[in-house]
């Protein structure tokens, strides 16, 4: 993960430090963790980087990951750890009208 560390995605999901040391749910949580940063950029429509620096040149729409960034994405793993499987549209969850929030200002639409 280039923005999301264990312990925020932990935090996000309510999981108590006593509860830590499954691998295989610190896997799974990695796991989620990467998607949801996969997510925001594709909603974007944009490459997100850790500074400025680290932007390329010939990236004209790259853009620092902000703070809201970073909370979409923690709303996404939320979603994503709450409602691991969509067996009916009856048990299917939208990520939180928040998502769109923080992530629709930064938004480049293709034309």
């Amino acid at each position: 993960m280039r923005f999301l560390t264990l312990e925020e995605i932990r935090q996000q999901c309510r999981i108590d430090a006593d509860d830590s040391g499954s691998s295989d749910e610190d896997t799974l949580l990695t796991r989620y963790g990467m998607v949801a940063e996969e997510a925001v950029e594709s909603d974007l429509n944009r490459n997100l980087y850790a500074t400025a620096a680290d932007i390329p040149e010939d990236d004209t729409t790259g853009l620092v990951a902000k703070m809201t960034h970073k909370q979409a994405m923690l709303l996404m793993v939320g979603q994503l750890y709450e409602n691991r499987e969509a067996t009916s549209e009856l048990t299917m969850k939208e990520v939180p009208l928040a998502y769109q929030h923080f992530i629709e200002k930064d938004r480049v639409i293709p034309v």
